[in-house]
Parts: structure tokens; sequence; C-alpha cells
């Protein structure tokens, strides 16, 4: 997963500094619309298949052809929604082109994930993991090419759409070859698989509005350009998810097993731990982006990008929040409340609606940055609320936040002030330094809790644990 949101960024790069932000922005606008309308066509079906086959209910091919049905009669609807919107919007015929071409994108997608979340169901997991990482080289390699040859967003889109035909492809053979078969499917079935998908719909609906919305305000009050300065900002943040996913990686079967056991000690102690450890990391990323954006932005993407700086100073603060708030989604979905964190996610969606509406027509990028900042700090919130009466109350998560807030000032001093006269590898060595001591020294994060994760990660929970309780 890493490797391929490192892959995703470094061809993002290359063209945004080829192409200039008109370009950029026209290509981020396309794949933002579709990427926002693709919920329409999945509708959280995919999350269904993933545990119909992991729980090997005896009719999880029936649910599989339901699924198809399902994804086939919705497809055109989502289709329809990504090009009304951009023919509403009044776009260019380059756009348009565009928003054709991520159509097709998010027909591949739609389909390949629906099949991936099958083979992720039978736990082989390393057939997606090969198809995912082939199909990102494959749209970097495009895509860049598309740029050197001057294609245009159009060009950047069609990369993007191989390495999703890749992916439909490799992911259908896969499946036969796992005997992963369509069976005949009843009205029934597509009536309870709709059922069981609606609670995943609204989570997936929440989260890609609160993506993506700010892109579709930004454009329609500020232009394709405006959109373009933006996703430089969005991409250097945002491309940092991966941090909090592949270290609590094993946070979430760790609390399962521990919930399945009653033994709520042990929840307390890999909750507050790996909360602890995204505290320290979290404020870390955020003071040093937010503070050295001055530096970072002319240092990567060049000149052309300069206004990227002013929203690239606020954005990053996100981390701190998006990384506190992987433990608790975790905490959460292990201990049967997925519906509070989808309650979380709805509560957000609504909030960060109102904040683009007030925000990005008077400020622009900027108002776009706050809305996300705002949004996904209430996300965090909102959790803490939820688990509260859990892992010795929320007044601890308060603790740690306040202390790896006061860490995340200092650094942010002696990044932005003190750095700014130094050489721009000492500036980032001495801010490191002093963040990690602040850490240490205040407690944010200590030795033990380190060697906790650590032994976490290394730890093979045995599904038997999960399972029980399911």
């Amino acid at each position: 997963m890493s490797l391929n949101k490192l892959i995703a960024f470094g061809y993002f790069w290359a063209v945004a500094k080829l192409l200039g932000p008109q370009i950029t922005g026209t290509y981020f606008f396309s794949v933002s619309v579709t990427s926002l309308f693709i919920v329409l066509s999945d509708l959280g079906i995919t999350q269904v298949i993933i545990l119909a086959y992991a729980g090997s209910r005896g009719n999880e091919n029936r649910v599989l052809s339901a699924a198809l049905k399902i994804k086939l009669a919705l497809l055109p609807l989502a289709i329809g929604a990504s090009l009304g919107y951009g023919w509403l919007k009044g776009a260019n015929p380059e756009t348009m082109t565009a928003i054709s071409i991520a159509c097709l994108v998010m027909a591949a997608d739609t389909i390949h994930l629906m099949l991936y979340g099958a083979l992720r169901g039978r736990q082989n997991l390393r057939f997606e993991a090969v198809g995912m990482l082939v199909g990102q080289i494959m749209t970097a390699i495009a895509s860049i090419s598309a740029a050197f040859l001057g294609l245009g967003a159009k060009g950047l889109v069609g990369g993007l759409l191989l390495g999703s035909v890749w992916n439909l492809l490799w992911a259908w053979r896969k499946t036969f070859a796992q005997n992963i078969k369509w069976e005949r499917s009843s009205w029934l079935d597509v009536r309870h698989l709709a059922h069981e998908a609606l609670p995943f719909a609204i989570a997936g609906l929440a989260v890609k509005t609160y993506s993506y919305l700010d892109t579709l305000f930004l454009e329609a009050f500020h232009g394709l350009t405006a959109v373009g300065i933006y996703s430089v900002a969005y991409k250097m943040t945002y491309a940092l998810q991966f941090v909090p996913m592949t270290v609590t990686a094993a946070v979430y079967p760790a609390i399962a097993a521990s919930w399945a056991k009653h033994d709520h000690e042990q929840i307390k102690r890999t909750y507050t731990g790996a909360l602890r450890l995204m505290a320290f990391l979290g404020l870390g990323l955020a003071a040093g982006l937010s503070a050295l954006a001055p530096r970072i932005v002319p240092l990567v993407y060049g000149a052309k990008y300069i206004d990227a700086v002013v929203p690239f100073t606020v954005l990053p603060w996100v981390l701190l929040a998006l990384f506190m708030d992987f433990p608790l989604g975790s905490l959460l979905n292990a201990t049967k409340r997925a519906h509070l964190k989808t309650t979380a996610m709805v509560l957000t969606m609504l909030m960060n609606i109102v904040l683009n509406i007030l925000l990005v027509p008077p400020f622009g990028a900027l108002g776009a940055a706050w809305a996300s900042l705002l949004s996904f700090w209430s996300l965090f919130f909102f959790g803490i609320y939820f688990t509260r009466n859990d892992a010795g109350g929320w007044r601890n998560v308060l603790w740690v936040l306040f202390r790896a807030m006061l860490v995340a000032v200092f650094a942010w001093f002696v990044w932005r002030v003190i750095g700014s006269h130094l050489p721009f590898l000492i500036a980032f060595l001495l801010g490191t330094l002093a963040a990690t001591a602040g850490s240490l020294l205040l407690g944010v994060i200590t030795k033990k809790d380190l060697h906790f994760i650590l032994d976490l990660r290394k730890r093979v929970v045995p599904q038997e644990e999960i399972n029980d309780e399911t």
C-alpha cells in the first residue's frame, strides 16, 4: 500500500511540474467528479462481498452475482451524474472529455474492486497487491508519457484508465483461478445484499463527500487553475495517509481479539499505545510540513505553484487529527460499534458541506484547506465523544492531545523561525530533533509504547479469536 502511494505521488509530482496548474487542475477536477459519484455505483457492496467470502456463508457466489447486477444497474446512474455535473457546470470540451474518460475508469474500478473484495474475503491478498502495484506502475508510465507528449488532462486520465483496465482483467482472471464462480441469484439475494450494504453505503457517501467536495466548490467559484494550486497542497498532505494505515495495521485485529476475550485492560493498553504513537507521528509531520511550506513547495514543484504555500501552511495540520483518529476508528469497529463511526462520518460530512459553502467562495484554496482542517478535527472529536467511556475515559485522550499540541507548536517554531536562517537539510534535522525530544520529555511517546507497538505488529492474531464474537 505504501509503495502504491509513493508511486502515485511520484507521477503526480512529475506531471504537475511538466504541465502547470491549469492542466493539473483540469485533471484533478475531472477525477474528483467521478471519485465523488462513484459511491452511486457501489453503495457499500464491496464491503458486503468481503464479509460474505470471509464468513464462508455458502451463498457467497450468489451474493457476488447479485452484486454485479446491482453495479451494472447503478453504473449508468453514476456516469450520468458525473457527465451531468460537468454539463451543468458548462465545462469546456477538454474537461468534458477528461470526465468522460474518468467515467470509464470509474466503471472498471467499481467492478475490479468488487472482485478484489471476493479475493480479500478468501484472504488471498497477494493477488490484489500485485495487481494494484502493476496497475499503478502502468498508470505512472502512461501518465508521464502523456505529459511529455502534450496530451493534456485527457491523456493523464487515459493513464488511469490503462491501470484500471489492467486491474479489471487481472482480478477477473484470478477470481476464476480461485474457483470463485458466478451463480444464479434471485431478487431476494439482491434485496438482502442491498439491505446489508446500507450502513457501508452511508459511510462511503460521507467519506467521498468530505474528501472531494472542496475541489468541486473550488472549481465552481475560482476555476481550474485554483484547483491545480490546491491539488499540490492536497497531494502532499494526504499522500501521508499510508503512515497510520501501515503502523496501525495490527491494532484492529488485536483489539478485536481482546474484545472477544473480554480483556478490557488489554484493549486499553493497545488503544492508548497506538494513540500516543499516532500523536507523535502526526504532530511531527503536521508541524514540519506547515512550518517548512514556504521552502517545500518551490523546492518540490517550482515557482509556478508558489500560491500553494498558503493552503499548504494550513492543510498539514489535518494529519494530527487524522492520525489519532485511526486508533479511535479501530476501537469502535473492533468493539461492534461501527454505527457510531458512521454517525461521526455523517456529521463530519454535513459540517464539511457548510464549511465549504462559507469558506471556499471568499477564500479559495485557503478556504478549502480550512474546511478540510475543521472537518477532520470534528471527526476526531466526535470519535472522542463516542469512546469517552473506553480506555480510561476521554480525559486521557485530551491529555495526550494537549501535550502533542504543545510539542507541535514548539517544533513549528524551531522549524519556521530558527530554521529559516539555516540550510534546508539542517533546519529539517533540527526541527525533527526538537519534535522528538519534546515528545519524549512531555511523555507523548515513550520507549515502552514503541516496543509495545513493534511487538504487536509481530504478533499473529489467530483468526478464530476475532471470529468468535462475529
